[in-house]
């Protein structure tokens, strides 16, 4: 039997919530505060476009983040303590309203993680939201992080930049012309990665080599 999927529409959406004209809210762990970027250190919230599936239903889970995070700032103007800045040039920094953590606050509503990878600080915010399963913990879903790889891999021109992708593109179209027999793609090193390598034989090899083409095996290795 087809299996029936619910799309939830959050109400809070259509909010009215009034700003200073100096903050803008972008997703659940960044903010724009006096034209300054600021990433929430310590968590990692879902991303904009990430969605999460609750039973039938499917949650736009970073949609929901970002307005959780809109409706806790309100009309106030967040306090920041900042930690220095990322390789992207934002501001790294804890934010507060009223005293209260909105790292925590989001991460304790299962809305964001303790990004482990740079901080320790929230994780007992994260397992306190994953014992009562509160947020997306209720659901089905990826860790922000799982998602941008994965994301990342199924688009060369984001993983490899677009000049490169296109590069391999060509490549990839005068091999399947000159060796129709092979099945090549674009692996996570941004090599030319021959999924049917054990298949070819060493004349093909040679003729790949002779226009400087790398090849790697399954395993990312460079043969």
């Amino acid at each position: 039997m087809k299996k029936i999927l619910g799309i939830l529409i959050f109400g809070l959406l259509t909010c009215n919530i009034s700003f200073a004209d100096n903050l803008k809210v972008i997703d659940g762990d960044t903010i724009v505060l006096n034209g300054e970027k600021i990433r929430f250190v310590g968590i990692d919230a879902p991303e904009y476009k990430q969605d999460c599936m609750n039973g039938d239903l499917l949650i736009y889970c970073g949609m929901f983040s970002k307005v959780l995070l809109t409706k806790k700032i309100g009309n106030e103007t967040p306090k920041c303590i900042s930690e220095g800045k990322d390789v992207y040039g934002r501001t790294l920094a804890e934010c507060f309203v009223n005293g209260e953590s909105l790292s925590s606050f989001l991460v304790r509503h299962g809305y964001a993680f303790a990004y482990r990878k740079y901080s320790k600080k929230f994780v007992k915010d994260e397992e306190h939201a994953k014992k009562i399963k509160i947020g997306m913990w209720a659901m089905k879903f990826e860790f922000p992080w799982d998602f941008r790889k994965n994301k990342i891999a199924d688009n060369p021109s984001e993983r490899c930049g677009v000049e490169l992708a296109a590069k391999l593109k060509g490549y990839m179209v005068w091999l399947t012309e000159e060796l129709p027999h092979i099945e090549p793609a674009i692996n996570l090193n941004c090599k030319i990665q021959i999924m049917n390598l054990k298949e070819l034989t060493e004349e093909d090899k040679e003729k790949l080599k002779k226009h400087e083409i790398e090849l790697s095996d399954e395993n990312n290795k460079i043969v």
